[in-house]
């Protein structure tokens, strides 16, 4: 039999948890039993070139030269019915607008979306097109048990439309070993401790300044801290001015945005997410892969990966004090960051791997999940 025709639809693939996501499932899904595509409705971005070298199709949506698009869910339709896409699966707002409607037109036959997280309540009128759009796809994925609670009590989603689908990180990134100390020599960083690190687009929801506050008080106790920091994003210049102003800034590194975080993982001391809400955060979870011991925040999906004092540290978000008192009980004993890397490598094994994760969407996608 042929392979059935499935499109991924995201806005771009751009370097980020959510297209991460993406990336994963087109990787470890089975290619005999599914030819799979990419469709990006705003832009292709850096990681569109990895799928193109595994042969996998992306497409760039045609967009109009000024202005909003109300009608670019033709445009959706249009390129659905030359690609004979038979299923589709959406990931966050814009492209469960578009695809399912473009979906519908193309009379594709299922629709599957995924929720990836966010602050709620969102929008009004996103709200409502969510809620309008969940009558006509199949399921709606939610990467964490607050996600989908989320979009039920503000979308009013029918929960018999909801599954959860946790987010899952390929193996294959944190197999073999690399050279620590090299790795810290080609970024400059080599004899600071303990080296904090976290990846993430530089946005306020990321609680990035509160990590700074906690650094700030615990340079007295470790003169040589540093904190690493991936990503980009409009809030990078600002908290490149509160580490100035907090006169740390011979303590925080800006990397930027990185193709490497797997390395990355390896050579931190710790992995810190001090976000304000989540979803299912990718970075926590490719920390646990790579046997990185976590203090994060309890918000969102995180508590779903993390159980206080068994494999992770938790903390009120806004609360650098907490954050810093954390980062402290985890540094000064060996014998429990020892035990939160090896409980978080193994759930992530059982739980949390891009295989796993891309199994459930296959059911989904053929209808097998009851």
């Amino acid at each position: 039999m042929k392979p059935v025709r499935v499109m991924q639809i995201t806005h771009d693939l751009t370097i980020g948890g959510l297209q991460q996501v993406v990336v994963s499932i087109c990787r470890n899904i089975d290619r005999d039993r599914f030819s799979v595509s990419v469709l990006c409705l705003r832009e292709k971005g850096e990681l569109a070139s990895e799928l193109e070298r595994m042969s996998i199709p992306v497409f760039l949506l045609p967009r109009k030269r000024y202005g909003t698009d109300y009608f670019s869910f033709l445009k959706v339709a249009s390129l659905l019915r030359r690609e004979k896409a038979e299923i589709i699966h959406t990931h966050n707002k814009q492209p469960f607008i578009d695809g399912t409607l473009g979906g519908m037109i193309a009379r594709s036959r299922t629709i599957v979306h995924t929720d990836h997280g966010r602050t709620f309540p969102d929008k009004r009128r996103y709200l409502f097109a969510e809620w309008m759009m969940s009558h006509f796809v199949y399921r709606i994925a939610a990467v964490s048990d607050k996600t989908g609670e989320d979009l039920i009590r503000y979308e009013k989603i029918r929960r018999n439309k909801i599954i959860i689908v946790p987010n899952g990180v390929d193996q294959m990134l944190f197999e073999g070993g690399i050279e620590a100390e090299a790795k810290k020599r080609e970024l400059g960083i080599s004899g600071r401790y303990p080296i904090l690190g976290i990846g993430a687009r530089l946005v306020a929801v990321k609680g990035i300044e509160y990590l700074l506050g906690a650094v700030s008080e615990l340079r007295e106790r470790y003169p040589r801290i540093l904190l690493v920091v991936a990503g980009t994003g409009p809030c990078e210049e600002t908290l490149k001015d509160v580490a100035r102003e907090r006169g740390i800034s011979d303590h925080v590194v800006f990397l930027g945005a990185r193709r490497d975080m797997h390395e990355l993982l390896r050579i931190f001391d710790l992995y810190v997410l001090p976000s304000l809400s989540e979803g299912m955060p990718l970075a926590l979870l490719e920390a646990m892969a790579a046997g990185c011991p976590v203090v994060a925040t309890k918000v969102g999906g995180v508590p779903d990966v993390i159980a206080d004092g068994y494999n992770g540290m938790l903390v009120e978000p806004r609360d650098k004090d907490a954050l810093a008192k954390a980062i402290l009980g985890v540094m000064e004993d060996d014998e429990r960051r020892n035990r939160f890397r090896d409980r978080g490598r193994l759930l992530y094994e059982q739980r949390y791997s891009a295989a796993a994760m891309t199994r459930r969407y296959e059911r989904l996608y053929l209808r097998e999940d009851g």
